[in-house]
């Protein structure tokens, strides 16, 4: 059975209660003198390393309960009432729920935030994302930036993602100058959707030392800037011209679908500490990655504008250095099963693997000796290029890799099959009880079609509720071969029982990202 609903905690309970305290005298009264009594207040109440926690807390609850009075005077109420001098950490991205606001209360916003950034010297993290909306709050321009530049030398981490304020000119205010210190230890910068040319990121990631994850979506092409002008970035006299601390590149998101292999060099001669790589590849480049020691989460795409097989050096690579990985995902055309058989032989320390194809391929019998996935914790196998595409080789994958996965967590299967029925799921749960399965989502793959999709039905689900003890989330039902009135009973169950568990029965198919 799963496990069942627990009482709040008290701690979240007592953050969450002070939030609102602080919330609604702010409402009632947003004065100077006001904001003085209840800081005063708060300092008593509430123990310093808390502060923080209640921080954070009351401004999401502000901007999800209290939107239309979430004015800027209200938020900087609640932030000169909870700041202080010691304070690490500042995240108001949670103000996006506020939804869209005028250009006026951005500049109001912004000069809140010079105000208020000098005093925190011991910033370590500061995240003003805006989650892809783009007039909303909180707002980030030069200005904010160059007060970050001169009062938070010890950021190590930036989070300016879709702030379409921030330019390649406001970026120049973290570097060090005689006038100021700079942000010279972020380790962590991301700079999703801002107006910054991949050239200024080449700069970023030469001129910040200590720089170890950049989120760009051009950062390959920024790599690619480093490369090609040795005399800006390097030096040509020496046979190692770069020593890159990056450890994480994800260049999947490029507008530009080439071939990667150029900068599969670089990296392998540049990063040597790279451990998360995510990249699009042909088969040949592959091989190069063996120079990276390091290096455990690995993301190939085998597309470059074109589909590329699987071949030769992958099947090498995963054959030689497969061991190292903690995570792999791949996405291809074709999947035989004579590759997920070489995967399974040699990733004995897998804990997560994603395998999406649009068509897998039986060409190899799958016997149980191969499968090493006793650690395999993650398993989403994406088999399709749309929901009317049918994969009789589905379940024998599943069947393969579930067997000997003991631990399994999370189980995603993103597919259409002949034989993926009730009956499977049973003789599945005969071969490995799952009995530390947390999430079980059976949707088809990229579906568009409200229609069942899968023959599975209410009694699939009662069985995977009863027989799966730590089952926490199930879905999604709306492709399932079940009845609106019988998901109704079903919620009334759980309900009843009092389980904490998540029933999925969504129309959306999010969980299936577009491939390519």
């Amino acid at each position: 059975m799963p496990p069942l609903q627990q009482p709040g905690l008290l701690l979240s309970s007592g953050i969450s209660a002070a939030s609102q305290l602080i919330i609604s005298h702010t409402l009632a009264s947003p004065h100077p003198e006001q904001e003085v009594r209840l800081r005063e207040l708060v300092l008593k109440l509430v123990p310093p390393p808390l502060l923080q926690e209640v921080l954070h807390c009351a401004l999401r609850q502000l901007a999800v309960h209290h939107a239309r009075r979430a004015s800027p005077t209200v938020i900087a109420g609640i932030l000169r009432t909870l700041t202080h001098p010691r304070l690490k950490e500042l995240h108001l991205s949670d103000l996006t729920y506020i939804g869209s606001v005028e250009l006026q209360t951005l500049d109001k916003m912004e000069s809140i935030l010079i105000q208020l950034l000098p005093s925190m010297t011991k910033l370590t993290q500061l995240d003003i994302s805006t989650h892809r909306c783009k007039i909303t709050l909180p707002s980030c321009s030069a200005g904010v930036l160059q007060v970050l530049g001169s009062s938070c030398p010890n950021l190590t981490l930036l989070n300016l993602n879709n702030n379409n304020r921030v330019t390649s000119d406001g970026l120049l205010h973290l570097y060090p100058t005689h006038y100021q210190p700079g942000c010279v230890k972020l380790e962590k910068l991301f700079i999703q959707d801002c107006s910054v040319e991949p050239e200024d990121v080449a700069m970023l990631i030469h001129f910040f030392p200590n720089l170890k994850l950049v989120g760009y979506k051009e950062l390959g092409t920024s790599i690619q800037i480093i490369k090609s002008q040795p005399k800006k970035f390097g030096n040509k006299k020496r046979k190692c011209q770069y020593n890159l601390k990056l450890t994480h590149v994800d260049n999947t998101m490029s507008r530009v679908k080439q071939c990667d292999g150029e900068i599969v060099d670089f990296l392998c001669d540049s990063c040597p500490d790279l451990e998360n790589l995510k990249i699009r590849v042909c088969d040949e480049d592959v091989g190069s990655l063996e120079k990276l020691p390091k290096l455990k989460h690995l993301e190939l795409r085998f597309y470059t504008g074109v589909h590329h097989p699987i071949r030769t050096a992958t099947v090498n690579y995963i054959r030689t250095q497969g061991v190292r990985l903690a995570s792999l995902t791949i996405y291809c055309d074709l999947l035989y099963s004579n590759h997920v058989r070489i995967i399974a032989e040699n990733c004995c320390n897998l804990t997560k693997l994603f395998l999406h194809a649009n068509t897998a391929v039986a060409n190899n019998y799958l016997a149980v000796e191969h499968s090493k996935m006793e650690r395999l914790e993650v398993l989403s196998l994406r088999l399709g290029h749309d929901e009317l595409i049918m994969s009789p080789a589905a379940n024998d994958l599943v069947m393969f890799l579930v067997r000997e996965a003991p631990v399994l967590q999370e189980l995603y299967l993103l597919l259409r099959s002949p034989r993926m029925t009730h009956q499977f799921i049973t003789e599945l749960l005969g071969v490995n009880r799952l009995s530390h399965l947390k999430t079980l989502i059976a949707d088809a793959p990229r579906r568009t079609l409200v229609a069942p999709m899968l023959e599975l039905t209410i009694e699939t689900a009662l069985l995977l509720i009863s027989s799966c003890s730590s089952l926490q989330t199930l879905g999604n039902l709306i492709s399932w071969n079940v009845t609106p009135q019988s998901i109704a009973e079903l919620q009334e169950m759980k309900r009843v029982c009092n389980y904490d568990l998540t029933i999925v029965c969504s129309h959306s198919n999010k969980l299936n990202d577009k491939l390519f």
